[in-house]
């Protein structure tokens, strides 16, 4: 057998702490940060300016060659003769090549067919993961006078399928070898008949309680659903330290009178006094006299201006811990460097400025279109939510909340790109021509995105505008799968502004 593995961008998402994954039909979930291998094979990603904005975060680490995962659901049922086997971890030993084995079914008649892991599973709105009480479900409202005695040790359980009605819930069975049986009618309508322990597989329990300190109900989860994991990411370009290493960048590091300037800039910026478009021509002369101090261009020395200045900005912004900082802050402080009329070059990052083609109006509707031709992306996994995103439901920390960590799980990719940046008097235009029908189309979809707390998550502005551009977005990443051969799935977006739309990049795994 094979070993079991997932691709190291899928450790952030879709596969990150907390969640389950299926590998060659068998499901595991990925255990807590607390539990992954250490050593040679957690490796630093380096990002100061995000990490200085995560609170209780020292350190971003990738995985070299592993994480920590545990077999779950434990229950398995047999496709053939549709016994149920709890596969428990003495079952799971490792043979000699370190892979675990395959649970298979024990009947003769079977010969050793392979299990199939339960559907369904048991949930809490505060993030844990149990198995449903099948024994229980089977068993809840028999009559021992038909059934007789029984006890889960000795039960033998079935997971039987009718089939007289279409596959839904009515026609499957949880039945006992003592002839307790019961359908899994209802089993998706409210709660389970079961509370929360506090439960994490390969963790143990915690205990779970609601607000009044009464035990949390569970509730039935399809082992599949996109509602038992929802994560948490947050995303960076590497912006701050695009420059860092250049000799001139070293240079002006140390050079006080350019030091000086730096912090005027910073602090005129965080007063709202200037914009990052008004820096090139509010410090031209001051930047050209420094430029030839050095012997240097002024562009070159512009672009280590700009880099420092975009550093100051995030760190005096962090002072506050009682802020928090969300995609959203990312996304204000990328857009000005990305927009810039005079393109950026650094080491992580390089940008050309491009004036919009006259051909069919483009330049009517575009500010500017750039083009990255290198880009640095650091995506960072800060927790996860079950079954609601909402702000009521629990933020679970990849640690399982155990503080036994300093650092959050990160993986970096490399990659190239287009950014383009609408006019904003084109939009409006367009938001006025169209009023009553735009409202029409996406009111409902934006207050739904807004009762799940979604836009401060996302990092997005719920407002038409925003639909408007993340679908030109999509439209733009099928024409370039079209016309270039990438497959879609290599190539994501990024809205950074309300009147913009981010780098489509061509990500290619670190």
């Amino acid at each position: 057998m094979s070993t079991k593995s997932l691709r190291r961008t899928q450790v952030v998402s879709p596969f990150g702490v907390g969640a389950l994954c299926e590998i060659d039909g068998q499901s595991f979930f990925i255990r807590g940060t607390h539990r992954w291998p250490t050593g040679r094979n957690l490796e630093e990603v380096e990002l100061h300016s995000l990490v200085s904005r995560l609170r209780g975060v020292n350190h971003l680490k990738k995985p070299g060659f592993a994480v920590s995962a545990t077999r779950f659901p434990r229950w398995h049922f047999c496709p053939g003769c549709r016994k149920m086997t709890f596969w428990s971890t003495q079952k799971d030993k490792k043979d000699e090549q370190g892979q675990l084995p395959v649970p298979r079914c024990g009947e003769p008649a079977c010969k050793k067919r392979v299990l199939v892991p339960m559907r369904f599973v048991a949930v809490c709105d505060n993030g844990h993961l149990d198995e449903i009480d099948w024994y229980y479900w089977a068993h809840r409202g028999a009559q021992q006078a038909e059934t007789g005695s029984c006890s889960r040790e000795a039960s033998v359980l079935s997971f039987a399928v009718s089939g007289r009605r279409g596959g839904d819930f009515q026609s499957m069975y949880i039945k006992c070898s003592c002839g307790a049986a019961r359908s899994l009618g209802g089993i998706s309508e409210g709660t389970l008949p079961q509370t929360c322990k506090g439960y994490q597989p390969g963790e143990g329990n915690s205990g779970c309680t609601d607000e009044d300190g009464k035990p949390l109900r569970m509730s039935m989860e399809p082992r599949g659903s996109s509602a038992l994991h929802y994560s948490s990411v947050i995303s960076a370009l590497d912006i701050a330290q695009a420059t860092k290493g250049s000799a001139l960048s070293e240079r002006l590091i140390h050079d006080s009178y350019f030091q000086s300037w730096v912090k005027m800039a910073t602090r005129q910026l965080a007063r709202g006094q200037i914009s990052i478009e008004d820096v090139p021509s509010e410090f031209k002369e001051d930047l050209e006299e420094i430029a030839e101090g050095h012997g240097a261009d002024f562009e070159d020395v512009l672009e280590v201006f700009l880099s420092r200045i975009t550093a100051g900005e995030a760190a005096s912004s962090s002072q506050d811990p009682a802020e928090d900082f969300d995609q959203k802050d990312v996304m204000n402080e990328e857009f000005p460097v990305l927009a810039s009329p005079h393109g950026f070059k650094g080491k992580s990052l390089i940008t050309i400025s491009h004036e919009p083609p006259r051909e069919f109006g483009l330049n009517n509707l575009l500010e500017r279109i750039v083009q990255v031709e290198r880009l640095r992306e650091v995506r960072v996994f800060r927790g996860f939510q079950r079954r609601d995103v909402g702000a009521s439901n629990r933020m679970v920390p990849p640690d399982f909340g155990t503080n036994s960590v300093d650092w959050l799980p990160a993986i970096e990719v490399s990659g190239e790109g287009i950014f383009i940046q609408f006019k904003a008097e084109a939009v409006k235009a367009w938001l006025d021509r169209n009023r009553a029908e735009i409202d029409a189309f996406s009111s409902a979809q934006l207050r739904a995105a807004e009762d799940a707390d979604l836009p401060p998550r996302m990092g997005f502005n719920a407002n038409p505008v925003f639909v408007m551009i993340h679908t030109f977005a999509h439209m733009l990443i099928n024409q370039l799968s079209f016309d270039c051969g990438y497959s879609s799935t290599s190539l994501r977006e990024r809205e950074l502004a309300p009147f913009s739309t981010g780098h489509v990049g061509l990500n290619q795994e670190a």
